[in-house]
């Protein structure tokens, strides 16, 4: 029996470091967490806010099993993930193995690679406290949130600090479409000509006044300017002008971009994507049937990159690509957020030249997508801006005056690797155009739009905005959108995430009683506390007790309110209150008025197989 154990959280982990390591290392997986808070009970202690841990049940055979090694090893290395949620898994396990902290050795590393790896174990640590600190106090927080309020709501509803905030907003999202008016607007464009080729051109503006966006507001403004320009035959050109512009490369992945990316590109879910991405930073089996860590770790708000991986990356490019795609200087990627610390680098390749053409053969096709986005990702972040040429005309009839513009890329840069889109504008405008000369107008073109709604979130854009406002961390977007989806609080159309009627409810009756704590605000500052704990800089049991003291304020006002309730209003809410002479276009059965709490509302007696509505016009 081997004198030196490693512990680690999963078995595909455990396989990839086991080949690293050798056979004198004994490498064995929690599963994941080993302990926990109680299910059936609270298990905090509200006047100490001391936790009560219980060994999960499913876990005891492990646990003995990890005791019995223990006994038997000299060295026991703990080797979990490089974040706060594998510092508090070494540090329950290093309880449940009644060892001293100060006697193991923590070992963590950003890639499961023979040199990370082994890097790791000549300089073990010990566990950091205040990572642990951290991890415990958003553990107790989300429990008294969700242990407290829950039952308010009743029917076995849940609620949650960040899943609360996320229904929130898309439940203020889908109230701001229903109460959308359109408004009409004008855009006047003219067809020139110039040298026998034709190209259009928008007005800008009238005499001194700029056309602001989106466009002409009044039609009889737009009525009088058309009927004016009708009176030109010719525009004398006022400005020609050449500009080249460089667009710098993006960043290489951090966990909320990489979810984004996937989203819109694979159409993956933040937790597909997820599995995923934990799935090749634990390692693939390769040639000889090895694992090998293909990527770094998937956890992290950092997009900085090591000065090796640069290195290597600069190499790469240089070989396949040419010495005029490598800059001068490699890039340098900050952190959009100061408290940036879930993990040291961004998710990149371990190995640049294990290409995704080389690995797609041992990997399926979602592994081979995702190895390949961030791929591209990081080998693009690190070559030259892209170089866009572009050139505008401005012309003039009278007061009126017009402007077109068409652009090119005249060096792809890091676009040879990732495609953007641009705006060519009016490709057909002629090289030649140049100022003082005229212009035959041919056509006026007006075009009548309307302003649209803002858009319902998808999981990219509602991962992108909770992340704006520092609303949870890398690790609790995917099990953020999961809680709501599996609660039924929401629905996905298409990508689209839509609010269902108990989803509506719930939000409502959080931000009526509980908008002190359920806002964006709130749970952002929650988030930056959590991180000052994590950095030594504040007191666990402090947050907590402030926490607290105005949550039960809330629980206590609310606990007596009669439209807590939420199954005491849920059917009241579904009755119809008066019949139409119509039906479903979609299903052929009746359509009634309804009430939400938007307002009234048509609706089909259908629901919820059919899901037809149709806003009543007035």
């Amino acid at each position: 029996m081997s004198k030196k154990l490693v512990i680690v959280e999963s078995p595909t982990k455990a396989k990839t470091i086991r080949y690293i390591l050798g056979s004198e290392y004994t490498v064995k997986a929690t599963l994941g967490h080993i302990r926990d808070l109680p299910k059936s009970t609270f298990g905090v202690d509200l006047e100490t806010f001391n936790p009560e841990y219980e060994i999960l049940p499913d876990k005891k055979k492990i646990v003995a099993y990890l005791k019995k090694l223990a006994n038997q090893s000299d060295s026991i290395f703990l080797a979990t993930d490089e974040d706060r949620e594998g510092e508090a898994i070494a540090w329950h396990t290093a309880n449940i193995l009644e060892k001293d902290i100060n006697d193991l050795k923590r070992v963590a590393f950003h890639e499961i690679t023979k040199n990370a790896v082994l890097e790791s174990f000549k300089n073990p640590r010990v566990i950091d406290m205040n990572l642990v600190s951290a991890q415990q106090a958003r553990r107790i927080l989300d429990r008294i949130v969700g242990y407290k309020l829950s039952p308010l709501l009743g029917r076995n509803l849940s609620a949650g600090r960040v899943q609360s905030v996320a229904l929130q907003l898309i439940v203020e999202r889908e109230k701001e479409i229903q109460d959308f008016v359109p408004e009409p607007y004008w855009i006047i464009k003219i067809l020139v000509e110039h040298n026998g080729k034709q190209f259009k051109m928008k007005l800008i503006s009238v005499g001194e006044g700029k056309i602001s966006p989106p466009g002409i507001k009044k039609k009889e403004n737009a009525e009088k300017y058309i009927n004016e320009i009708k009176k030109h035959d010719k525009l004398m050109v006022d400005d020609v002008s050449k500009s080249l512009k460089k667009t710098g490369p993006y960043p290489p992945f951090i966990t909320s971009s990489l979810q984004q990316e996937a989203s819109i590109k694979l159409g993956f879910s933040s937790s597909k994507t997820m599995l995923i991405a934990q799935k090749l930073y634990e390692g693939i089996a390769l040639e000889k049937k090895m694992p090998v860590g293909l990527i770094t770790y998937m956890r992290t708000d950092s997009p900085a990159v090591s000065k090796i991986a640069q290195n290597q990356a600069a190499k790469f490019i240089n070989e396949h690509f040419g010495p005029e795609y490598v800059p001068e200087k490699p890039p340098y990627y900050s952190a959009k957020m100061s408290s940036a610390q879930e993990a040291h680098e961004a998710i990149r390749p371990t190995h640049i030249n294990y290409t995704p053409e080389y690995v797609k053969k041992y990997l399926n096709k979602d592994h081979y997508s995702l190895y390949k986005l961030i791929w591209d990702r990081f080998i693009s972040s690190q070559m030259k801006p892209a170089e866009i040429e572009t050139l505008s005309v401005i012309a003039k009839a009278g007061e009126y005056k017009f402007e077109a513009f068409k652009s090119k890329i005249v060096f792809d840069g890091f676009t040879k690797i990732w495609n953007i889109k641009i705006d060519a504008g009016e490709t057909d405008i002629p090289d030649d155009i140049t100022t003082n000369t005229w212009i035959k107008l041919i056509d006026i073109l007006p075009e009548e739009e309307k302003t649209k709604p803002p858009s319902r979130y998808t999981e990219a854009s509602l991962i992108k905005t909770l992340e704006k406002f520092g609303i949870g961390r890398p690790s609790t977007y995917a099990p953020t959108i999961s809680t709501i989806l599996r609660r039924r609080y929401v629905r996905k159309e298409k990508r689209f995430f839509v609010p269902e009627e108990l989803g509506i409810m719930v939000s409502d009756v959080l931000s009526k009683y509980f908008s002190d704590v359920i806002n964006v605000q709130f749970t952002a500052k929650m988030e930056e506390e959590l991180d000052q704990i994590a950095e030594g800089k504040k007191n666990s049991i402090e947050l907590l007790k402030e926490f607290y003291s105005g949550f039960k304020s809330s629980l206590d006002k609310a606990s007596g309110a009669v439209d807590i309730k939420i199954e005491k209003n849920i059917d009241k809410e579904k009755e119809p209150v008066e019949k139409i002479e119509k039906n479903c276009p979609k299903c052929g059965k009746p359509l009634v008025i309804r009430v939400s709490r938007y307002g009234k509302f048509i609706g089909c007696t259908g629901f919820p197989k059919c899901r037809y509505i149709e806003k009543i016009k007035k």
